[in-house]
């Protein structure tokens, strides 16, 4: 089977997060504080907080969890100075995942974060 990652990009406090755990784990039936997902027969990780925000390394979450099929990670848009957006989707395609880009924006319309949610599911189901 395919491996797939998808990065959840949007600008600091769009809503990232919020579709990620408020909208999507629901939808996968794991808990606001879980990371760890199985769909249609593949495991997967989540990691809701963006790269830059944690300051996370993209060589460590890369090699730490590239073992799983599936992944859902966020970062800033690319023409942010301190966004890993590029070197993420890089280090994903050269560690075999197909990688799809779901854009995050900053709204009070619930609908939003659940149609991007939808679209996170879709593409991890093709």
């Amino acid at each position: 089977m395919m491996k797939k990652a998808v990065i959840v990009v949007g600008k600091h406090y769009v809503g990232k997060s919020k579709t990620i755990n408020n909208h999507l784990k629901p939808k996968l039936k794991i808990g606001k504080r879980k990371h760890k997902f199985s769909r249609n027969g593949q495991e997967g990780f989540i990691l809701s907080q963006s790269f830059e925000e944690a300051g996370r390394d993209v060589d460590f979450v890369v090699s730490n969890y590239s073992h799983y099929e599936l992944l859902v990670l966020s970062a800033r848009p690319a023409n942010e100075s301190t966004s890993c957006l590029d070197e993420a989707e890089s280090k994903l395609k050269k560690a075999g995942y197909q990688v799809n880009m779901v854009y995050v924006s900053k709204t009070t319309d619930n609908m939003h974060y659940d149609d991007k949610a939808d679209e996170i599911i879709k593409y991890l189901d093709k």
